[in-house]
């Protein structure tokens, strides 16, 4: 996971795969339903990492930090090789 976004469709998966509600989720973490939600939504201006672990928490999940496996290219550094004949990818663009 390398986005907000993919943080929030992943958190509201589990909670829906375990039938809570974000407001249940919401009461284990000692948060507001609104926060969950944005959470879920990645709309993230004041969500802290001490909130994530509350809501990982009454997700019975655990945060996990490590090194990427490796580092993906961007869209225009694919596009670029495409353009110059170096993209040696699968496929055609």
């Amino acid at each position: 996971m390398t986005t907000f976004h993919e943080l929030g469709e992943a958190l509201g998966q589990r909670r829906k795969a375990l039938k809570k509600t974000q407001a249940q989720v919401a009461e284990e973490a000692g948060l507001r339903q609104e926060e969950v939600s944005r959470l879920e939504n990645a709309r993230l201006p004041d969500f802290t990492v001490g909130k994530l672990l509350k809501v990982a928490r009454a997700l019975n999940l655990e945060v996990t930090v490590r090194p990427r496996e490796t580092a993906r290219p961007t869209l225009e550094t694919l596009l670029a090789e495409h353009r110059a004949g170096t993209n040696t990818g699968p496929g055609d663009l």
